[in-house]
């Protein structure tokens, strides 16, 4: 059965590849313009499943979408890690001969996160003027459509085939070992009664604790105390209360520990002012192919 999965940007975008990368050709993918959309289609069931980025290994966390995570009715059921390769993107002028270099190039249009991630570039290279865009992959288009020889785009070489671009300068990312962490999200809420014997799962949790000292303490140290892993904690100010926080987690824990984890959620359900599990989820793994 094709699913319908929406991702933020246009084809060709990181989000895109990685959910041709999680789910298969053989569905069908809907690139939206915001993550607020994609939460959107989610809670409304126009969608099945969504597939949004949370964290870079270079440029961090993407604060967005930890904020939607709180605020919307949605479960992770999946983690996917896709490798980041940047590449400068040109398109030769039909009006001209000339063989184009970096040296013509007199800005570059990227997504933010993409351009923070390839800061030694434009560091080697001054005289260039980085310029945001809404994507990737949308800069790559904006390029393809102009036709100049003085501008280029920061993006995949996805891109560079979908829009008819060459690569001038190929992994211009600041470490070849880049990559992005992305949650597969769905409006139902699986709790899985059997999970796969002898296999790593993670949990992830989003809570928030009343103002007394070591709340956030004694919170940690009930996983500390139970031998289990936090893999990640992110804190997030909520809007509208001044220097209050929410705050998130990921437990890793082995299938035996499944029953455990639901008595260690009891317990802090008792120290939080409100908690919300957001899914459980086999640990994904990173594979170095480059």
């Amino acid at each position: 059965m094709k699913h319908r999965i929406v991702y933020q940007g246009i084809p060709g975008a990181f989000s895109h590849i990685a959910a041709l990368g999680h789910f298969g050709a053989d569905n069908t993918f809907s690139g939206l313009p915001t993550f607020h959309e994609i939460f959107a289609r989610i809670e409304n069931r126009q969608a099945d499943y969504g597939v949004i980025p949370l964290e870079n290994s270079l440029a961090g966390s993407i604060g967005e979408n930890y904020d939607l995570l709180y605020k919307n009715d949605v479960s992770v059921i999946d983690e996917y890690y896709q490798p980041i390769r940047h590449h400068v993107l040109i398109s030769k002028s039909p009006h001209s001969d000339k063989t184009i270099g970096i040296q013509n190039i007199q800005r570059i249009y990227s997504h933010p996160k993409a351009l923070e991630q390839c800061i030694k570039f434009f560091k080697n290279h001054d005289y260039i003027a980085p310029q945001a865009y809404n994507d990737t992959a949308e800069a790559a288009e904006y390029v393809a459509s102009e036709q100049r020889t003085d501008i280029a785009a920061i993006a995949s070489k996805e891109a560079a085939e979908l829009y008819g671009l060459d690569i001038l300068v190929r992994d211009v990312q600041d470490n070849i070992n880049n990559w992005t962490r992305f949650f597969i999200i769905t409006s139902v809420h699986p709790e899985p009664d059997i999970l796969v014997h002898d296999t790593v799962y993670k949990c992830s949790i989003i809570f928030t604790l009343p103002h007394i000292p070591g709340s956030l303490y004694d919170i940690i140290g009930i996983f500390a105390n139970a031998h289990l892993n936090l893999s990640k904690i992110e804190s997030r100010p909520i809007h509208g209360k001044a220097f209050e926080y929410v705050f998130y987690i990921d437990v890793e824990f082995h299938s035996h520990d499944y029953a455990l984890i639901h008595k260690l959620i009891r317990l802090c359900s008792e120290m939080t002012n409100e908690i919300k599990v957001l899914g459980y989820y086999p640990k994904a793994h990173i594979k170095n192919n480059f």
